[in-house]
């Protein structure tokens, strides 16, 4: 008994179809992969920027809308008013570190954008000390030891934010720069 679905036994158009798409596919691949900086940035503009569009929808009543921003950031964030920032009358769908932590990546990553081929890379140690003052902020504030407040939480979430980018970012420009889909031009 033969292999059923030997390659002699795929029509010429059959072939030419699967040929084509995956042509298509290789190509998209390779297209998302080259501009991973661009569709990453974009993405984080989205989750950064939502939790402010939230109040405003709030404000002009549009509390169905708003709700479902407040519900989807209730996975990422206490959302307790205390700790938020309010703009328009209304509480932010994030907390003030989240809002300096994402706002932070945002920023980090369009620098990286400029700069990526000229900022030495982060080391793990410099990584972890940038990141200290959000975890002793943060710990010490849930162990119940002492209140933080917003000046804190907002410094400790940007050096956590731009921090993790400075990190992150240069390993998954080598890795497509290995690939040899680095940006054109």
């Amino acid at each position: 008994m033969g292999d059923v679905n030997s390659a002699d036994d795929v029509a010429p158009f059959r072939r030419a179809v699967d040929s084509a798409v995956m042509g298509f596919v290789d190509w998209l691949v390779a297209e998302l992969v080259r501009h991973w900086l661009l569709l990453v940035n974009a993405s984080v503009a989205a989750f950064a920027f939502l939790p402010f569009v939230a109040p405003y929808l709030m404000a002009v009543g549009r509390t169905d809308l708003a709700g479902v921003i407040y519900y989807a950031y209730s996975y990422t964030c206490h959302q307790l008013p205390q700790r938020s920032w309010f703009i328009f009358g209304q509480q932010m769908a994030y907390c003030e570190r989240d809002t300096a932590i994402y706002l932070a990546v945002f920023l980090a990553g369009l620098a990286f954008g400029i700069w990526r081929n000229r900022v030495p890379r982060l080391s793990l140690k410099a990584y972890l000390v940038l990141i200290a003052p959000m975890a002793v902020d943060g710990f010490t504030q849930l162990f119940g030891w002492r209140e933080s407040n917003w000046q804190l939480r907002t410094v400790t979430g940007a050096l956590f934010g731009a921090a993790s980018i400075w990190l992150t970012y240069p390993y998954l420009q080598q890795a497509v720069d290995e690939l040899g889909l680095g940006p054109r031009g």
